[in-house]
């Protein structure tokens, strides 16, 4: 599984050819907090995950559940948030299937648009579940 360091080694990396400085003020961070981010002296913040999360299009709970994993000293909890994280990936590929599905059939893309709903930016899977107290 990546580290919280991956997923912010590839957002500036996609931000291109810009100054340390320049990338951390984008992320609204402070030059040094980015620097000990990038050294591992530093775990990011809920914030710099989200702001990471950003930059590469992802769902932020993805790195602030691979921050949290790095973080924790107890294994129970260190297992809690890998199961977490599995569970956000499986969530992630049931999106990217539904977008595949939609290229696949143009006619259910082109039916969604005639119903007004050409807008969609984000697909989201609700599951229902009874939950007996």
């Amino acid at each position: 599984m990546r580290l919280s360091g991956d997923y912010l080694r590839e957002a500036l990396e996609k931000m291109g050819d810009k100054s340390q400085n320049m990338k951390a003020k984008e992320l609204m961070l402070k030059g040094n907090t980015l620097s000990q981010y990038m050294t591992g002296e530093r775990l990011m913040d809920n914030f710099a995950c989200m702001k990471v999360a950003q930059v590469l299009g992802i769902d932020g709970m993805e790195i602030i559940a691979a921050v949290q994993m790095e973080r924790e000293k107890s294994e129970e909890r260190r297992a809690f948030w890998e199961e977490l994280r599995k569970k956000l990936g499986v969530l992630g590929l049931a999106g990217w299937v539904a977008g595949a599905a939609l290229l696949a059939h143009p006619e259910i893309a082109k039916a969604i648009e005639i119903n007004g709903l050409h807008n969609i930016d984000n697909l989201y899977y609700v599951k229902s579940c009874t939950c007996h107290l």
